[in-house]
């Protein structure tokens, strides 16, 4: 039986070291790939919002919308303006910038 754990202590001692290396190198593999793969993710996600938030600010400002004017209550003052259109008692401004 001496013999018998004789070479199964040497068996381990020669597979332990290629283990550990072997180990060593599928670590810097996994964390190398995780971190392709999370950087990624990340310049995805904030490609995607720069684009969305660019879009929204040349949409926005191409595009006007009406919005009544309270101070303006008769229509030759409403009129004097050329964007302006009086209409159903109220005077409306067509260059409204949604972001004002």
């Amino acid at each position: 039986m001496f013999s018998l754990d004789q070479k199964k202590s040497s068996k381990q001692s020669f597979q332990s070291p290629a283990n550990k290396v072997s180990w060593y190198y599928r670590n810097i593999v996994f964390v190398s790939v995780f971190f392709a793969v999370i950087s990624t993710c990340i310049y995805g996600i904030y490609s995607l919002k720069f684009t969305l938030i660019t879009s929204n600010l040349s949409r926005s400002s191409q595009s006007f919308h009406p919005t009544s004017i309270p101070w303006l209550t008769n229509k030759a003052d409403c009129e004097h303006n050329l964007s302006r259109v009086w209409r159903e008692g109220h005077c409306w401004d067509y260059e409204h910038d949604p972001s004002f």
